[in-house]
This record gives C-alpha cells, sequence and structure tokens, in this order.
C-alpha cells in the first residue's frame, strides 16, 4: 500500500549528471543503468566533459524539466555545493556519487569509495614491498580539485612517513590525464634512474606509465629484479590485465555495482521523501594481486 505523496517506481525519473566519460566512468554508467533498470525507475544521462558550468546548466535543465533526483559525480568539489543547494532548494534531492562535495552535509546522500583508506593500503603495501631498504618512489597525483585526487594523495603520504627509508622523489600532478602520467614517468626516470616504485591512483595512468616503462627495457614482471613495484586503483579492464599479466604488484578495486545500487535507492527515497541515513557511506576498495586474482574475480 503506497502512502500519500510516494511515487510509483514507473513515474520517478533520475537525472545522472557525470564529469566525463573514459573507461572507468563507462563501468560506473552501466553499474547505474543496472540498478536503476533493476529498481523500475527512469534516467536521464548527461555527460558534463571536465566542465562545472556545463554540469551546473545540465543539472539546471534536469530540475527545470521535473526530475524526480538527481545523481551525480561531481567535476568540481566546490562548485558542487551551489549544485546540491540549488537542486534541493527546488525541491529535487542531490545525490553525490564517487566524488564528495567539498561540504559533504550540503547533498541529500554521498556515496563513494573511501579515497584515505584506499591511499593509506597503497602506502602501507610500498612500506611492506620496501622491507626496510632504500626505496626511490615516484607518486602520480589525480585531479587536485576532487576528493579521490586529494586524498588518495594525502592517505598514501602519510602511510608511507612510517617509513624513512622511503623517499618520495616526485610528486607529479595529472588532472586524471594519462599523457602527463607518461611525462611525469618519464622525467622522474630520466632524473632517478635507480626508481623503484610508482604510486597509479588511477588504472587510467597504467598506460602513460607501460609506455615509458617499455622504452627503457623495465616492462618485465613482478619478481624480475628490474620490475619497479607499482600499485594502481580502480578495477577496470587494465587494471585486472595489469596485474592477471603480472605487471602491477596491487590492484585496489572500487565497489562499483554496490555504490551505484546504494545511490539510486537513496534517490528513489528521497524522491519519496524519506529520510536517508547515514546521509554519507564511504566503501572501501577491494586490494587483489597476482597471487589472489582468480579467487577475487567475483568481487570486482
Amino acid at each position: 500500500c503506497l502512502g500519500a505523496g510516494t511515487a510509483l517506481a514507473k513515474d520517478i525519473v533520475i537525472g545522472v549528471s557525470f564529469d566525463k566519460i573514459e573507461p572507468f566512468r563507462e563501468a560506473q554508467k552501466k553499474a547505474i543503468e543496472d540498478a536503476v533498470a533493476a529498481a523500475g525507475v527512469k534516467m536521464k544521462f548527461a555527460n558534463a566533459d571536465k566542465d562545472a558550468q556545463r554540469q551546473a546548466s545540465q543539472v539546471d535543465t534536469f530540475v527545470s524539466g521535473g526530475v524526480s533526483a538527481v545523481i551525480a559525480i561531481p567535476w568540481d568539489i566546490e562548485a558542487a555545493v551551489n549544485l546540491a543547494q540549488s537542486s534541493i532548494a527546488a525541491g529535487v534531492p542531490f545525490v553525490s556519487l564517487d566524488q564528495a562535495p567539498a561540504d559533504l552535509k550540503a547533498a541529500t546522500y554521498h556515496v563513494g569509495g573511501d579515497p584515505c583508506a584506499d591511499g593509506k593500503l597503497a602506502g602501507e603495501f610500498f612500506v611492506k614491498a620496501a622491507a626496510g631498504k632504500p626505496f626511490k618512489l615516484l607518486e602520480l597525483q589525480g585531479g587536485l580539485a576532487n576528493d579521490n585526487g586529494i586524498r588518495r594523495s594525502k592517505c598514501l603520504d602519510e602511510a608511507v612517513k612510517a617509513a624513512p627509508n622511503i623517499t618520495i622523489v616526485a610528486q607529479v600532478p595529472t588532472d586524471w590525464n594519462p599523457e602527463k602520467a607518461l611525462v611525469g614517468t618519464e622525467n622522474t626516470l630520466q632524473a632517478h634512474p635507480d626508481l623503484n616504485g610508482i604510486y597509479a591512483p588511477w588504472n587510467d595512468a597504467l598506460q602513460g606509465i607501460f609506455s615509458v616503462l617499455s622504452k627503457k627495457g623495465l616492462m618485465v614482471p613482478v619478481g624480475d629484479p628490474k620490475h619497479l613495484v607499482i600499485v594502481s586503483i580502480d578495477g577496470t579492464p587494465l587494471g585486472c590485465k595489469a596485474v592477471r599479466d603480472h605487471m602491477i604488484d596491487l590492484e585496489i578495486a572500487t565497489p562499483l555495482p554496490e555504490m551505484a545500487t546504494r545511490a539510486v535507492a537513496a534517490a528513489i527515497k528521497s524522491a519519496n521523501g524519506q529520510a536517508i541515513s547515514p546521509q554519507a557511506e564511504f566503501l572501501p576498495g577491494i586490494p587483489y594481486g597476482p597471487g589472489d586474482v582468480d579467487q577475487m574475480a567475483s568481487k570486482i
């Protein structure tokens, strides 16, 4: 029995706004589409293509077009606060996914990975891999205008501070651009040919890293004396294949289906005027390496 003001699933339309489209986002879009289909609701999709103003315009169009709720992956975490506030002021719940707004309380609900837990896990892995010996690390950084980029870097740094034998010889901001990852890797290896490890905070960085390592004869598997220890985050097919091929030591997969299911459920619930609790959830990544990729495959 439906309560007063409760919308039928078939009447609920969710406006979904993505910050950009690339392989990881394609996987997220598929996860959202699956969750929407399972819930029996409808969705409209827009891609901001790395433009905060475009995203604001697209969300405004959703709101004025009468969507029941908005699910957004913000491109700019500061701008996302205004987006959330204006959407909610117009009576449309605002759910943030993956990238948290600068002020979490601005959103109706947020679900994402736990960038700090992922960065900390990566840092602890490097500490273990270094085993007390001198270890030079290249830290590639994601986009420093969003929560994932900021905290995947900050919490890695905090974790490796526990090991004075580890020196971060370069921190390279990439703005999630594989080409910048390539250039950063190339420049760092030129300055530090005895580099021991590389932190790739998102899987697409591996494209540039592998290109450079191949040119320098360093594209060798885990266990080879010339192998550079590599930790990456996301869980895309690129990262999974790199683990299977023994080219990277640790991958931390983001639990996309669970994030999508929770975001869609919150959008539907809030569209029907129901309170959301907890208001924010951060889901830790799923670590796996060459030794357990087959056992972990069903979770990735």
